[in-house]
């Protein structure tokens, strides 16, 4: 028996094409921690990838009362140690870094249960990054490790991992390019929004560090109102807040519209002159679907699409933002990435993980 352990709205839709296969193949259960807490937000993404509704939902009784305990580490522990005590799989996958996927290893490892980490070896070598912690120590507490490219597999290689690692790219891959075919019939949202392709930008916005810093959000605001294309920002709702707070005007140049569902995203991001963002997943998707991005980070786990010049840091320097931008436009650097060879896979990783695990733990 294999138990499948996530938490966030990214975690559903990366694992969106393997848990069908798990449920096929194996005696599968599907945990969802809870670590996104808006109900409305995590709905549409159940609903619109189709992914079936979870076996259990560890903080569904507690989101009307303590609507932010369930991201909370230490809200995890004790309500996945009270699911996995009596649970009897051999076998727990979890995936990437987050606060889920590090208590689901701890209380894993507790209870005598073999680790699967999907996304292993990602590095950013960036200390200041809560993340990279987590992505270290599940990594050397895991049995099985399906790292998503030769990069990450390497760096796993270089803290002495050389068993039990297979290369099997990334499954957002996957769902990127699965779900852009869907979006590219049935969403609307470039009418609704009346966009025309390649005439606006993306952005996504929403790490702590540069929302909840008045002095950081302030820089991205002014970067983002150098740029001479319109700027469309599906605004989080930490940074929805923090303007608020702050008494910061939205520049004229953006247009702020709500949290959209996986569909619309794609639709946009794929008919983009460029995305912006602080995320790590979209950095994937962006390349995947051969669009060119500015991180406003200075590391990335992503190193693959920077070295092949999909990916350009920038921190949050408007100078460096807006010259990014401009060079991007004026090279026509989005059919240059069109020829870029994805090094996160082909769509196909969700088969391989599969056909890797039917060997490994049926024997």
């Amino acid at each position: 028996m294999i138990t499948t352990i996530i938490g966030t709205r990214p975690e559903i839709i990366k694992m969106s094409n393997l848990i069908p296969l798990l449920d096929k193949n194996f005696e599968h259960k599907f945990i969802f921690s809870g670590q996104h807490f808006s109900k409305e937000m995590v709905d549409i993404f159940f609903g619109q990838l189709k992914v079936r509704q979870p076996d259990v939902v560890l903080s569904a009784g507690n989101l009307e009362h303590k609507p932010m305990a369930s991201s909370d580490y230490t809200y995890l522990l004790p309500t996945i140690t009270n699911e996995l005590k009596e649970n009897k799989s051999d076998y727990i996958i979890v995936y990437g870094d987050t606060n889920s996927t590090l208590a689901s290893t701890l209380i894993a490892q507790k209870f005598g249960k073999k680790v699967i980490h999907i996304e292993a070896g990602l590095r950013s070598y960036d200390d200041r990054m809560a993340e990279e912690m987590v992505r270290i120590l599940v990594d050397h507490m895991s049995d099985l490790l399906f790292a998503p490219s030769e990069l990450a597999s390497m760096f796993l290689e270089k803290e002495g991992i050389k068993n039990n690692k297979f290369v099997v790219g990334n499954t957002v891959v996957d769902a990127c390019l699965k779900y852009s075919e869907i979006a590219d019939r049935e969403s609307k949202i470039l009418d609704t929004l009346d966009l025309e392709k390649d005439e606006y930008t993306l952005a996504t916005i929403h790490r702590a560090e540069n929302v909840d810093s008045p002095q950081r959000l302030i820089k991205i605001l002014r970067a983002l109102s150098s740029i001479e294309k319109q700027v469309v920002i599906p605004i989080h709702p930490r940074h929805k807040k923090r303007l608020s707070e702050f008494g910061f005007n939205v520049p004229s140049n953006i247009k702020s519209i709500e949290p959209l569902g996986y569909l619309d995203t794609l639709k946009l991001m794929k008919n983009s002159a460029f995305v912006l963002t602080d995320s790590g997943g979209i950095q994937e998707e962006a390349i995947t679907l051969k669009v060119p991005c500015i991180t406003l980070r200075e590391t990335t786990e992503r190193w693959e699409t920077v070295s092949l010049g999909a990916n350009f840091l920038t921190g949050i320097d408007p100078t460096l933002i807006k010259y990014k931008a401009k060079m991007i436009s004026d090279t026509n650097m989005k059919s240059k990435i069109e020829k870029i060879e994805n090094p996160y896979g082909d769509g196909t990783a969700s088969e391989k993980i599969t056909n890797i695990l039917l060997d490994k733990v049926n024997h």
